[in-house]
């Protein structure tokens, strides 16, 4: 009752195996995180969302993240946050932005959601990479992305955080829909149209 364990799918280390651990180029590592994303959908182990944390200068592979909520029955158990939280534990700080830490990129598969956006403004990555844009997710998917501000890149900018969205947006896409063709469940869509993207 007083403690909480969440996990990655069994399949991470096996396919992290097939990868160097060091992945300079932002491309890269964004087709890295579409890849791991993919593995997930395909697996029926989560939602399609994959994430990790690298060095920003260096490109080392700090922790990786897919989303796990209907697995783990928690609803926090998102991508991102999966991956911000293994990266924390990995260094052993609560601040990826600490004195004496290199700086650190979020890879993302898509723009992070109203709760994910919380997390990596507190995180402290210094970069955020993203792929499809909240408006993909909620149109493609139907997945409610919360109420995420409409100055969205400004916000991040204004707490010294760099975005760079729309990286490989139509692969992003394509990932999207890949888990919609497969049947894959949205849970937790409760808003409406009409609110989205508010």
């Amino acid at each position: 009752m007083n403690q909480l364990n969440l996990s990655l799918p069994d399949w991470i280390n096996s396919f992290l195996n097939e990868y160097p651990k060091i992945i300079p180029d932002p491309e890269k590592q964004m087709r890295f995180v579409l890849a791991l994303t993919e593995r997930n959908i395909r697996e029926e182990t989560g939602g399609p969302f994959g994430s990790a944390v690298f060095e920003r200068d260096s490109g080392k592979l700090v922790s990786v993240g897919v989303n796990v909520v209907v697995r783990q029955n928690c609803s926090a158990a998102h991508a991102e946050m999966m991956a911000l939280m293994l990266a924390q534990k990995e260094l052993g700080h609560f601040d990826l932005g600490a004195d004496g830490f290199p700086e650190h990129r979020l890879v993302t598969s898509g723009k992070m959601c109203a709760m994910c956006l919380g997390n990596v403004c507190w995180s402290g990555v210094s970069e955020v990479l993203s792929s499809a844009e909240p408006e993909d997710v909620e149109k493609i998917t139907g997945f409610d992305e919360g109420p995420t501000p409409l100055d969205y890149n400004a916000q991040l900018e204004r707490r010294g955080i760099k975005i760079v969205p729309e990286l490989l947006r139509s692969e992003g896409r394509a990932v999207l829909q890949l888990y919609v063709d497969l049947g894959g469940q949205v849970y937790n869509a409760r808003h409406s149209q009409e609110s989205s993207l508010t």
